[in-house]
């Protein structure tokens, strides 16, 4: 009879390396989220030989070789405002946590991020298969009014075991709370306030495979570009709005999303809008889509992503 999985219950759970590439074990992994969605996956790519042999008859081609075996993909899971600091970290680089209870972990752009992580991609009421030495190269974050905060990752990982029963204990919090539409405050930028209808901070830390002789899997993926942040936004149209695009006004940019003593702040540096458009068409209220962009001056280096809650650590939660 075949095997037949339902996605319910899926989870994604994820621990340091101390070296890249050296997987942990199922039994230490102590970071757990429930998953939106994974597209963590196998590519593997099957090419034909160069060679022009076919077979005795037609004309197929007779073998093909392994050219890549590459692994990672994407998987979103709610923002939440204490337990996805193990992840901030391994996007952002740098971690530094100050206060006595609530403490205040401030997440910031660091020139390369940590070493990597082994993440299991439980695949529900099925088989979990786990990645190793998986780094960050972007996370996006998105909300709308009406819903819920989602955080995406893209992970380039080195390879993946085979599928099987995991062998760890999944513990998920059961009183973290998301990050809500409801829970956001005004969007400050260039002396003025906004109300936003929904927000997308994207992160991109442009690492790449490294492929090398002796094997089609990557070496340690590194940056092979610039980095960059942008804060893509939409707004009922404002001409406050559109005159600090045109004359090109650059400053700081921030919004703070708060439940209780709980707080998850973004904070672009040295912003400036790269568009900001507001097309007519129909009797509805005019929209305005604007996108910012974080710069670095030295001291600040784009975006600064801040969290207030409960845990003394700023990843073991």
């Amino acid at each position: 009879m075949a095997e037949i999985y339902h996605g319910r219950g899926a989870v994604i759970g994820f621990a340091e390396e101390s070296t890249w590439g050296t997987a942990i074990a199922a039994g230490s992994i102590n970071n757990y989220r429930p998953l939106v969605s994974s597209n963590l996956l196998r590519t593997i790519e099957k090419v034909p030989r160069p060679h022009l042999q076919v077979g005795t008859a037609g004309a197929i081609r007779r073998s093909h070789y392994i050219q890549n075996d590459n692994a990672g993909g994407t998987f979103v899971v709610e923002a939440s405002y204490s337990s996805i600091g193990m992840l901030l970290k391994h996007l952002m680089g740098s971690v530094a946590t100050t206060g006595t209870g609530p403490y205040t972990h401030t997440f910031t752009l660091a020139d390369d991020v940590p070493t990597g992580l082994t993440m299991a991609n439980i695949r529900g009421t099925g088989t979990c298969e786990t990645f190793e030495g998986c780094r960050i190269t972007q996370g996006t974050f998105n909300v709308a009014a009406g819903g819920v905060m989602t955080a995406e990752f893209e992970v380039i990982a080195e390879t993946s075991s085979a599928r099987a029963s995991y062998g760890g204990t999944v513990a998920i919090s059961a009183t973290d709370a998301p990050i809500l539409h409801s829970h956001a405050g005004q969007l400050s930028f260039n002396g003025t306030n906004y109300d936003l209808v929904d927000l997308t901070l994207t992160v991109n830390n442009a690492l790449s495979v490294r492929q090398h002789l002796g094997s089609a899997a990557t070496k340690k993926p590194l940056r092979s570009d610039f980095g960059s942040v942008e804060l893509a936004l939409t707004l009922e149209v404002s001409d406050t709005a559109y005159a600090a695009f045109t004359a090109d006004s650059v400053g700081d940019a921030e919004i703070t999303f708060t439940s209780g003593a709980d707080a998850f702040q973004i904070a672009l540096h040295n912003a400036y809008m790269s568009e900001a458009s507001d097309p007519v068409s129909d009797a509805n209220v005019i929209q305005q889509s604007i996108t910012l962009v974080g710069q670095s001056d030295g001291t600040d280096h784009g975006v600064r992503i801040t969290t207030l809650n409960g845990n003394s650590s700023s990843t073991a939660n």
